[in-house]
Formats: structure tokens, C-alpha cells, sequence
């Protein structure tokens, strides 16, 4: 009885027992798993990190592309700016006054005193410095330098005041007073009306069909364009042809429009509008510089591709004319609509103090 129990209990005992080393196994490897598991979930951490900081990076990197380009591209603006150099603001300058100024990324510039152009547009380019007489003196003139894009369009600006000292004023010697009359450069497109007069020669010889009204305005004026673009300018009297309305019968010559765009003087010479008068000879002789006084200081504003700038006063004696007698000057406007203009500054038969041999007109000197 005894031994039974006793082989009952070591059966119990041998069922109850583990295994040497099988249960321990299995738990070991549940424990590499889950050392494995958390390795794995581990890495996965990791490599998420390692995404993250290499999009971070690749972030980073595009930005500081973006921040170079935008250096980049602020280093390649060019910004226009013009500037007067000389004189400086504030000055007092004795005439001529001598502009000296800068300019970087314009296309062209203009000086002007207040409102008034001193010159055309100029590209800097061609020089950087402008001379310029003034008649009014003494007072303060506010000068304004703007710089301008290939389009026209006003892109920068300077501005400083001066005083231009009073200086004496030789106006040379004194004529008389003399009243004016003005005559332009008659355009064939201007007039209508059928072509049906002939303009001859001074051999006679046919050079243009024209309307009558062109006919009569070209003889009195002296010079004209044909729609050809060819310049006609007086010849001479002669016997073909129509009557001009002032008497007579005249007769042209065809001119070079390159040498003569505005037509010849009575020596051969170009004439030009806003500076060319016809004289009487005897008065005052051909080629000889001329002062106005009453003329100095007017602004002759832009009209027909002429003018734009305050008048100086000067003039030359490049013309005559068969109704130019004594002290009789006949200006040349240029235009029909220029004279026009002129008529509401100065009326014709307006009186002007006249001088000759002026120093400050010497730049017209032929």
C-alpha cells in the first residue's frame, strides 16, 4: 500500500513538472520576439526620424535655393536713377551755368528750368554734360533733371535750385526798331483741290502739277514740299506759269530736302524756323547775327516737331523777300500752325528794338 502511494506521487510529481528546458524555450522566444518587435518598432521610429529630418533637410536646402535666388534676383534689379552733379544745390553760377550730371538705367534725359526743356532728350550714353545761357538772372530757378525708359515714360528725377548771377549784358549795336510780319513753309498735302496748275522752272520746264491754292501760298512764301517729298524754293521771275497773287510770275528750282528742309536762303543757305529772317540788306546785311529784346525770355511751345524751348532773343539775317523793305523783318515761323501761334504772342506789324553783332547770338554766326 505503501508503495502504490508512493509511485502515485512520483507520477503526479513527473505529470506536474516541466519539461527541462522546452517551457523555458518557448518563453525565450516570445522574449527574441519581443525584443525583435520592439527593435523593429524601434527602427521604424527611426527610419520615420531619419524621413522626416531628410524631408526637413530637403526643406531647408530648397529653401535656402529660394533664399539665393531671391538674393539673386534682388541683386539684379536695376533701378533708374539720374542726378545732377554739378552745381550743387543752393549755388549761385555765373552764366553760361555748365550742367554736369549722372544717370544709370535710363534710355535718355532731359534738363529743364522749372517747366521749360533747356535741350531735347539726350542718351547719356553721348555725354553727361549740358551748357546753357540764361536771360533771366538774379532770380531763384528751380532745375529738374528726368530720366526717361525706350518708351518715354518718366522713370527717375533730380532737382536742385541755383541763382544765376546778374551779369552786364552787351546787346551789341542798335539798329532801330523794326515791326515784323512772318511767313512759314507751305506743305502740298495741306491744300485740297484738283491738281491743275503747273509750277515751271526757271527754263520753263514743268516740275509739278499742284492745286492753285498750293500755287498761290508757295509764290508768296518763297519755298514749299511737294507730296513727293521734293523741296521747291524761288528761282526766279519769269513768263510761264500762273500769276502770283502778290503780281508777277515765279519760277522754281528743286533743292535737296537733306540740305534744305525748310528751303533756301538768299545766299544759298538753309533757312530755319524760329531763327531765319528776311531783311532789307541795306538795313542789316545778309548772314549778320540779330538780337530782338522783346523776343528774349518767350517760351515757344512744341508745335509741328519745332520748338519747345524759351527763346534766347537771337536771330540771323539768312533771307530777303520783294515786300521786305526798311526796317520791315519778315520771321520765319516754319509752320502754318507755328505762325499761327506766334500771331497771339506778337501780332504782325508788332514793334521790336533790333541790335546787330550781339555776343551771346555769336553761335548762330554762318
Amino acid at each position: 500500500m505503501k508503495l502504490s502511494l508512493f509511485i502515485t506521487f512520483i507520477f503526479l510529481f513527473a505529470a506536474c513538472s516541466p519539461d527541462d528546458d522546452s517551457s523555458n524555450n518557448v518563453n525565450n522566444s516570445n522574449n527574441i520576439n519581443n525584443v525583435n518587435n520592439v527593435n523593429n518598432v524601434n527602427n521604424t521610429t527611426n527610419n520615420t526620424n531619419n524621413t522626416t529630418n531628410n524631408t526637413n533637410n530637403t526643406t531647408n536646402n530648397t529653401n535656402n535655393t529660394n533664399n539665393t535666388n531671391n538674393t539673386n534676383n534682388t541683386n539684379n534689379t536695376n533701378t533708374p536713377v539720374v542726378q545732377i552733379v554739378s552745381p550743387n544745390d543752393g549755388d549761385f553760377v555765373d552764366n553760361p551755368v555748365l550742367f554736369v550730371i549722372g544717370a544709370q538705367w535710363v534710355d535718355t534725359v532731359q534738363i529743364l528750368a522749372e517747366d521749360w526743356p533747356l535741350s531735347d532728350p539726350w542718351d547719356p550714353a553721348q555725354g553727361l554734360e549740358l551748357e546753357y545761357t540764361f536771360q533771366g538772372t538774379g532770380t531763384l530757378r528751380t532745375i529738374n533733371l528726368k530720366g526717361f525708359d525706350s518708351a518715354g515714360n518718366e522713370v527717375a528725377q533730380d532737382s536742385i535750385t541755383i541763382t544765376v548771377n546778374e551779369d552786364e549784358f552787351d546787346p551789341g549795336v542798335y539798329v532801330g526798331q523794326m515791326y515784323n510780319t512772318y511767313y512759314y513753309f507751305p506743305r502740298e498735302e495741306d491744300f485740297a483741290g484738283t491738281d491743275d496748275t503747273t509750277l515751271y522752272d526757271s527754263s520753263c520746264n514743268p516740275v509739278a502739277v499742284v492745286p492753285a491754292d498750293f500755287s498761290d501760298t508757295v509764290c508768296i512764301q518763297g519755298s514749299g514740299i511737294l507730296d513727293t517729298g521734293t523741296v521747291i524754293s524761288y528761282a526766279s521771275t519769269c513768263n510761264c506759269g500762273r500769276v502770283c497773287p502778290t503780281g508777277g510770275t515765279i519760277c522754281y528750282m528743286l533743292l535737296d530736302q537733306a540740305q534744305y528742309p525748310w528751303g533756301m536762303g538768299s545766299f544759298s543757305n538753309p533757312i530755319e524756323p524760329l531763327r531765319s529772317w528776311a531783311v532789307d540788306n541795306s538795313i542789316i546785311s545778309a548772314g549778320s547775327i540779330i538780337y530782338a529784346e522783346q523776343w528774349d525770355g518767350v517760351s515757344i511751345p512744341a508745335i509741328d516737331g519745332i520748338g519747345g524751348f524759351v527763346h534766347d532773343g537771337c536771330f540771323r539775317a539768312d533771307d530777303t523777300g520783294g515786300w521786305i523793305n526798311d526796317y520791315h523783318y519778315d520771321f520765319f515761323a516754319g509752320t502754318h500752325d507755328m505762325w499761327q501761334h506766334l500771331e497771339t504772342v506778337y501780332p504782325t506789324y508788332s514793334y521790336f528794338d533790333v541790335y546787330v553783332g550781339t555776343p551771346k547770338c555769336a553761335y548762330l554766326i554762318p
